[in-house]
């Protein structure tokens, strides 16, 4: 079933291909896609950059767009289509985090961490990890550390960042990428 007569003429402009139909579902449920993908992580004990999470959002929206957006096609309305949604992102979610962690090349090894002190509890390099993490943020200014930790390190969407910093939805991609330019500068001293 449809929430509301607006769903059903999204997912019908979305299947036939209306100009800007893509972008207003990504405005919907962008958020919830971002969510379970770094929800699932977590369920899979899985601690993610940044990187892999995108990575795991890009492969739950190919699933939706994977061929002409069979899985929208599919949609039989035996529940809302945002519970439709979540169960494929979950289960796509699910098996990118598995092969990731089946696959030895993406295993972190603390040991690379040599400018950490050595502990005998293994807890206090991870909290060393963020700790520099936090260092490198504080070379921020408030906007952009605030715009860094609600999109990169929260995993709220662009206009999410916008409502909670109280500034224009086009205003965040730029701020983001002022930060991550002050970052790479720090990192790079």
């Amino acid at each position: 079933m449809f929430e509301s007569p607006e769903e059903r003429l999204l997912v019908q402009r979305c299947l036939e291909r209306q100009p800007g139909a893509w972008e207003s579902f990504l405005e919907k449920y962008l958020a919830l896609f971002h969510h379970t993908a770094r929800k699932t992580a977590h369920l899979a004990g899985i601690s993610a950059p940044v990187e892999e999470l995108e990575d795991c959002l890009a492969e739950i929206l190919m699933e939706i767009l994977a061929h002409q957006f069979r899985c929208l096609k599919s949609f039989q309305g035996e529940s809302s289509l945002g519970t439709f949604l979540l169960v494929i992102a979950q289960r796509r979610a699910a098996k990118f985090w598995v092969q990731r962690k089946e696959d030895s090349s993406h295993t972190v090894n603390l040991a690379d961490y040599s400018d950490i002190p050595e502990n005998k509890d293994p807890i206090e390099k991870p909290m060393a990890i963020g700790e520099e993490l936090g260092k490198l943020l504080s070379h921020l200014p408030p906007s952009e550390r605030e715009a860094v930790r609600l999109h990169h390190i929260e995993g709220f969407s662009y206009s999410e960042v916008a409502s909670q910093l109280r500034i224009p939805v086009n205003s965040v991609g730029p701020l983001l990428s002022k930060a991550r330019k002050r970052l790479n500068r720090v990192a790079q001293k």
